[in-house]
């Protein structure tokens, strides 16, 4: 408390308890802690992500410091499959890992990161898909004998390098090897996904330079708001935007498809954040889109488990989520407002002297002949632009600062 630092923490739970216990590994205290407390415990697990708090929820989680994949159903020859494909520099078919965990029948592939990754909440949901596309690459036929792939969030814990293993394993304890020294990143990881799939990683260090101190002074009045009075500048919308995407989902030509079901769903979650709407009318609302969503492939149902980790994004910091972040997720393209070609500042510029030019005069936005209120102008203009900004909605309207801040949050 006070230090602002995220931490690893493990979760166990021994046979003659009632429940389990979260613990915080501090970093002066991580050795000790892992060996004469986790390891011992007759279940435990953890993951390579630091959270701040005191459990390991997705919204608390800071940054992952390996991604950690779980294939079961492993055999000598499947794992030799694997390795060789890995190892081979000619087929450079898997990612190498750096450990492998021999958990009892199946395996825990670790890739550790050169720098962690910060998980802001568009990578993680970014991270998320990524995930899952690697695991149907390194599962298949050749490298497990379960046919149906098990794909885990990034927020997935496994049991604990040295610990106990499960009771009819034929393992006492995980074992653990490092068979490549060499730490990963996500250029390295992104030779084995999908383009459209791959992460920029240019969005991967935004984390700001500056000092508290530093930041009080360039950004006043946010150090004021967010800082000193503990403000958020989030805003709703009409839950028009809301009902709008459901019908982008149920759409027959480009609309929802297999393969992005799931975030179809977290999309919904976030649009209906955005409308203020409840967790409970969002979820019931995705309970009724099951018929639909297994009918894009019957054979790999969509059930109420998947609707459940999509609520995991019922979180106001996914309010800001990008456009373009959520289109690439879901496969669905959202149209755009179009410039002709023309650069935001000179199209808003090319508009404003056309409306200027009709109305002969730039009181067109004031009440009264039928005029809109300004109230309305802003409104109508924040439901056509979902992600668009204050300074945005000014140029676009001609309305002044204060007009546009005054309605902005009704």
């Amino acid at each position: 408390s006070g230090s602002f630092k995220a931490n690893p923490i493990a979760y166990y739970k021994n046979e003659n308890e009632d429940h389990g216990h979260f613990r915080i590994m501090f970093e002066d205290k991580f050795e000790e802690i892992y060996r004469n407390e986790l390891v011992n415990a007759d279940f435990c697990v953890m993951n390579g992500i630091t959270y701040f708090g005191a459990k390991y929820t997705s919204d608390r989680a800071s940054k992952m410091c390996a991604m950690i994949f779980d294939i079961d159903g492993v055999t000598d020859s499947s794992l030799n499959n694997f390795f060789y494909a890995a190892f081979n520099k000619e087929f450079d078919y898997y990612p190498l890992p750096n450990y492998v965990a021999l958990s009892g029948h199946g395996i825990h592939l670790y890739y550790v990161f050169e720098e962690p990754v910060p998980l802001f909440p568009n990578l993680k949901l970014q991270l998320k898909e990524f995930k899952y596309s690697l695991t149907e690459k390194m599962w298949n036929k050749n490298t497990s004998v379960d046919e149906k792939v098990q794909k885990q969030g990034i927020n997935q814990p496994f049991r604990i390098l040295g610990g106990k293993c499960k009771k009819n394993a034929p393992l006492d304890r995980v074992e653990v090897y490092r068979v490549n020294q060499h730490r990963v990143n996500i250029e390295y990881l992104n030779r084995f996904v999908p383009t459209k799939i791959e992460i920029d990683e240019k969005k991967l260090f935004k984390e700001s330079k500056l000092t508290l101190d530093q930041a009080k002074e360039k950004y006043p009045e946010w150090y004021e708001n967010k800082v000193l009075k503990g403000k958020r500048s989030y805003w709703t919308v009409k839950r028009d935007l809301y009902d709008w995407w459901i019908q982008q989902i149920k759409k027959e030509e480009n609309g929802a498809s297999y393969g992005h079901r799931y975030f179809c769903i977290m999309t919904l979650v976030i649009y209906g954040i955005k409308c203020g709407l409840s967790k409970d009318e969002i979820k019931q609302d995705a309970i009724d889109l099951i018929p639909f969503l297994n009918g894009l492939n019957k054979k790999e149902p969509f059930t109420e488990e998947d609707i459940k980790s999509a609520l995991e994004c019922y979180d106001e910091r996914y309010n800001t989520f990008p456009l373009k972040d959520i289109e690439k997720l879901t496969n669905i393209r959202i149209e755009r407002n179009k410039r002709n070609g023309r650069k935001q500042k000179d199209h808003v510029k090319m508009m404003n002297l056309i409306r200027d030019e009709i109305n002969q005069n730039k009181t067109w936005n004031k009440i009264g002949n039928g005029r809109k209120p300004k109230k309305d102008i802003v409104q109508k203009w924040r439901l056509e632009h979902p992600e668009g900004k204050k300074a945005d909605c000014i140029r676009d309207t001609g309305l002044t600062k204060p007009t546009v801040y005054k309605w902005w949050i009704v």
